[in-house]
């Protein structure tokens, strides 16, 4: 069953939307994998300070 879409664009459209998303992506990957870096430090640092809190080492 296909269905005709009422505008001849859409299809135009959504491919330059995926398009525009995955330079979007491209461009900010290395800022987004230094920010998981930064949080997987900082998460690992709270822990083991919650760990030395909780042993009474602080």
């Amino acid at each position: 069953m296909d269905t005709k879409s009422k505008n001849d664009y859409s299809t135009f459209w959504s491919i330059l939307a995926i398009v525009i998303a995955a330079l979007s992506i491209g461009y900010c990957f290395s800022h987004i994998i230094d920010l998981v870096g930064n949080g997987v430090e900082r998460s690992g640092r709270a822990i083991a300070y919650l760990t030395r809190i909780m042993k009474g080492s602080v």
